[in-house]
């Protein structure tokens, strides 16, 4: 079995669907842990998904020039940590990929 990347340069950019916490927290509900998807609490799902997703991960391909441009036009701040500073990094920055 593969298991992808959950962030940095190889794993899913900010562009992708994943990179939503809804989404993220969906998919993790469904799936996960492996051995018994579906088994995490409500609160268990978004707080993994809000450590996922507030990672480091490959610029948005619809990336403009400026981090708060794109922010603003392509990703809902109750959705995305795209733009936020965690731990220090600015996400969406080169430090940040």
């Amino acid at each position: 079995m593969v298991i992808p990347a959950l962030w940095g340069p190889q794993s899913y950019n900010w562009g992708a669907g994943m990179a939503q916490l809804k989404n993220a927290a969906g998919f993790i509900s469904r799936n996960m842990p492996q051995d018994r998807p579906g088994a995490l609490t409500n609160q268990q799902t978004w707080d993994v998904a809000a450590y996922i997703d507030g990672k480091p991960r490959p610029q948005d391909p619809r990336f403009n020039g400026s981090i708060a441009a794109t922010r603003a036009r392509y990703h809902d701040p109750r959705q995305s940590a795209y733009g936020t500073t965690v731990d220090g990094v600015l996400l969406g920055s080169s430090r940040g990929n």
